[in-house]
C-alpha cells in the first residue's frame, strides 16, 4: 500500500486506465492478447495499491468484450479472449464477486454453441487449379507459333493509336473546312425592326370621356393633358428630361391631376355639384380651384422652357449682329 500522502493518486490513475482498457477491448488490439493482457495488469496494480473499486467498471467491460468477440470467429482471437477471461477471474479474487455468475452462464452458452460447432464445419475443398492448354504444334522449319505472341500485345495497342491519330486528322481537317465555308457564306439579311407600338392613352385623356365629370372640369383636363406634353417633349428635346421642371410636369400629368379626379369621384354624384363641404365651396367648386392651379404651374413649367429654348436664340441674335451689321454711315453712297 502507498502512504497515506500520496495514496489518493492511485484514483485518477484508474480512472485512465479504465479508458484505457476500454480503448483497448473494443477496438482491433483487442485482438492482441498482449495488449489486453497489459491493460489488465495495469488495472490490477491499482487496484491492489487502493483503487479496488475500478475492477467493477472493468468486469462490466470484460462482460461486453467477451460477449461481442466469443461467439462470432472465436478461433481468430482465442488468445486474446483466454487472457480476457483469466483477468476476469483475477478481478473476481479482487472484489468483483459478482461477475462469476454472469461468467458461468455466458462459458454454458458458449459451449452448447460455438463451442460444439466449432469442428463439425467441413474444410473447403482445394480447387482444382485451372488445365494450361496444350501447346500447338511447331511449324515445319521455323519458330513455335506461340512464340510470337509477345509481339500481338504491343503490335495492335501501336495499331489502335495510330488509327486514334489519323481519325482525329481527319475530323481536325473537317471542322476546319466546315469554320472556312461559314466565313464564306453571306451573313443572313438583318431582321425587320418591330414597328412602333401606338403610344398609351393617358390616364388624363381617358379622364376627358369620362360622363361622370363636369363639362368644364374635362375642359381643364384636356388643357392639362396638352400642355404637359407639350412641356415634356420640350423639355426632352433640350435634354433637360431630367431636370426638375419635366419632373414637375411628369407628376402633374401623372399624379396630382390624377389624385384631385379621383377624390372627386367618390363623393356622391347628386351632392357633389350642390352640397358645401368648405368655406360654401362644392366638390365641382374645389376640382376646378386644383385644376386651375395646376394648369397655372404647367404655365410657368413652359414659361421656363420657353426661356432656356429663347436663351440660345437671342445668342445667336447677338452674334448676328455684331458680326454683319454695318455703321448706318457705311451704308450711305
Amino acid at each position: 500500500m502507498l502512504p497515506d500522502a500520496v495514496a489518493w493518486i492511485v484514483h485518477p490513475l484508474a480512472g485512465l486506465a479504465l479508458a484505457l482498457w476500454g480503448s483497448v477491448i473494443f477496438s482491433r488490439r483487442g485482438r492482441h492478447a498482449a495488449e489486453v493482457g497489459r491493460a489488465a495488469a495495469i488495472l490490477v496494480l491499482l487496484a491492489v495499491l487502493g483503487a479496488g473499486w475500478a475492477v467493477h467498471p472493468a468486469a462490466g467491460m470484460l462482460l461486453g468484450y467477451l460477449g461481442s468477440r466469443g461467439f462470432h470467429r472465436w478461433q481468430r482471437d482465442w488468445r486474446a479472449l483466454l487472457v480476457g477471461v483469466l483477468a476476469g477471474l483475477v478481478f473476481l479474487g479482487l472484489g468483483a464477486t459478482w461477475l462469476v455468475f454472469p461468467l458461468v452462464v455466458m462459458g454454458i452458452v458458449w459451449l452448447t454453441t460455438a463451442g460444439f460447432t466449432a469442428g463439425s464445419g467441413r474444410r473447403p475443398q482445394a480447387v482444382a487449379a485451372p488445365t494450361s492448354p496444350p501447346p500447338l504444334p511447331e511449324q515445319a522449319g521455323g519458330f513455335p507459333v506461340g512464340s510470337f505472341g509477345n509481339w500481338a500485345g504491343p503490335a495492335g495497342a501501336y495499331a489502335e493509336r495510330r488509327e486514334a491519330r489519323r481519325q482525329a486528322r481527319r475530323a481536325r481537317k473537317l471542322s476546319k473546312r466546315q469554320r472556312e465555308a461559314a466565313d464564306l457564306a453571306p451573313l443572313p439579311p438583318p431582321p425587320a425592326p418591330a414597328p412602333a407600338l401606338p403610344p398609351a392613352a393617358s390616364t388624363l385623356a381617358a379622364y376627358v370621356r369620362d360622363d361622370r365629370l363636369p363639362g368644364e372640369a374635362r375642359a381643364q383636363l384636356a388643357a392639362l393633358d396638352l400642355r404637359t406634353r407639350e412641356a415634356l417633349t420640350h423639355l426632352e428635346a433640350l435634354g433637360q428630361q431630367g431636370s426638375e421642371a419635366a419632373y414637375l410636369a411628369r407628376a402633374v400629368r401623372e399624379e396630382y391631376a390624377p389624385g384631385a379626379v379621383r377624390a372627386y369621384l367618390k363623393l356622391p354624384p347628386t351632392l357633389a355639384s350642390t352640397q358645401p363641404l368648405e368655406g360654401g365651396k362644392t366638390g365641382r367648386d374645389l376640382l376646378r380651384e386644383q385644376l386651375d392651379l395646376l394648369l397655372n404651374a404647367v404655365q410657368d413649367i413652359l414659361g421656363t422652357a420657353l426661356r432656356s429654348g429663347g436663351q440660345d436664340l437671342l445668342t445667336h441674335q447677338r452674334f448676328l449682329e455684331e458680326k454683319f451689321r454695318k455703321p448706318r454711315g457705311d451704308l450711305e453712297v
